[in-house]
């Protein structure tokens, strides 16, 4: 039997997680969902699945996309050096304007969006304190305390976008 050194977890509600199906994970990897009916209740259930998980490596990825086979094996990679390291996936919009304005947004403020998914050492969410408040954008409170402790890694390539509606609800 094979570590698990990379757990997926996909958040959104209960009525959009039942509708979805996941890619196929490799040996080393794990899917779990996390689905919820209220905001006040997923910070408690994000930090108990990373708790309870053995992973090396956290990515928490929106409803509806996965990250492409190089992304995988480059997140396996992380995993097994086992340094506390975290970042995103880059933005995947067919429309060039929307991207570029995405993409200034993103450097300035230099948190991903919820459509690009985020990666982290489980050591380093824990370090930090966990995922902290859930506020209008899932990833701001969590990415200003990972900034506190560790610049990001560089993006990885976009996730792969298997259905038209990206978002938790």
């Amino acid at each position: 039997m094979s570590k698990i050194l990379v757990n997926y977890i996909y958040i959104g509600s209960n009525k959009r997680l039942e509708k979805l199906k996941f890619f196929k994970p490799f040996s080393f990897e794990n899917i779990t969902s996390i689905g919820f009916d209220a905001e006040t209740e997923l910070v408690e259930l994000i930090d108990k699945v990373i708790a309870d998980s053995s992973s090396n490596l956290v990515v928490l990825l929106p409803p509806g996309t996965s990250p492409n086979k190089s992304s995988r094996e480059s997140l396996k990679k992380m995993a097994l050096i086992n340094q506390l390291s975290w970042g995103w996936f880059k933005l995947n919009n067919k429309n060039k304007i929307l991207r570029k304005l995405k993409g200034i947004i993103l450097s300035m403020n230099q948190i991903p969006t919820l459509e690009q998914g985020i990666f982290f050492s489980r050591d380093l969410y824990f370090s930090i304190g966990g995922i902290g408040k859930v506020m209008k954008s899932p990833f701001d409170e969590i990415g200003k305390r990972l900034y506190s402790r560790i610049d990001p890694q560089k993006p990885l390539p976009p996730l792969i976008i298997r259905s038209k509606k990206i978002g938790l609800s």
